[in-house]
C-alpha cells in the first residue's frame, strides 16, 4: 500500500509547518479560533493515523476528514476558500472511497488555482449516480506552479488496485473536475 504512504507523507511535512506558522500568529489575537484550530489540526492527523492501513473507508468518514482539513484552509486564506459539499447522508453512509483522495484533490485546486476575495475558489463535492464529483471553477495561477501530475496519478493508480472503473479527470469549459467511483 505505497500508494497511501505516499500521500500521508505528502501531507505531513509542508502542511504541519504552514499550519503551526499560523498557529503561532493565531493564538495572542484568538484564543478561542486558536483551540478550534488546535482541534481540527489533530482531526486531520488522527485520521491520517487511523487510517493508514485502509484500502477503503465509508464516505463520511473522509468527508468529515475534509471538513477538518477545510477548516484549516480556511484560516489560512481568510474569505478566499471554501469546499461545498452536497452529499446526502445515505449516500455517506452507503458508499466507500480510498482514504486521503479527497483531501489531495482540494490541495491540487488550491496550488493550481488562483484566489482572492473577489474571486474566491470554491471547490464542489457531490454525488452523480454512483461517481463523487470534485469539481473547482478554471482559474489558473498567473505563474503556475510546476505540476508533477504525482498526485494525481498515485490515485488513479490505487483506484486501478480496487475496482475496474476509471477514475475521470479534466478541465471542460470554465471548470476542472474529478470523478471518483464510489464503491461499496
Amino acid at each position: 500500500m505505497s500508494q497511501v504512504e505516499a500521500l500521508k507523507h505528502q501531507l505531513s511535512p509542508h502542511f504541519l509547518f504552514n499550519s503551526l506558522s499560523i498557529l503561532t500568529s493565531m493564538v495572542h489575537e484568538d484564543a478561542d479560533l486558536s483551540e478550534q484550530y488546535v482541534n481540527q489540526l489533530s482531526r486531520v492527523y488522527r485520521y491520517i493515523l487511523e487510517q493508514r492501513d485502509q484500502e477503503l473507508v465509508m464516505l463520511k468518514t473522509e468527508l468529515d476528514f475534509i471538513r477538518a482539513y477545510t477548516f484549516l484552509l480556511q484560516i489560512r486564506f481568510e474569505h478566499k476558500f471554501d469546499v461545498l459539499i452536497d452529499v446526502s447522508t445515505v449516500q455517506q453512509n452507503q458508499y466507500r472511497i480510498a482514504p486521503l483522495s479527497l483531501q489531495l484533490l482540494v490541495e491540487n485546486a488550491v496550488k493550481h488555482n488562483r484566489m482572492s476575495i473577489q474571486e474566491p475558489l470554491r471547490v464542489r463535492i457531490y454525488c452523480q449516480g454512483d461517481e463523487l464529483i470534485i469539481e473547482n471553477p478554471w482559474q489558473p495561477r498567473d505563474q503556475p506552479e510546476q505540476s508533477t501530475g504525482v498526485g494525481l496519478r498515485n490515485i488513479v493508480n490505487r483506484y486501478a488496485l480496487l475496482t475496474d472503473r476509471k477514475i475521470i479527470y479534466g478541465q471542460q469549459h470554465d471548470f476542472y473536475s474529478v470523478k471518483i467511483p464510489l464503491l461499496v
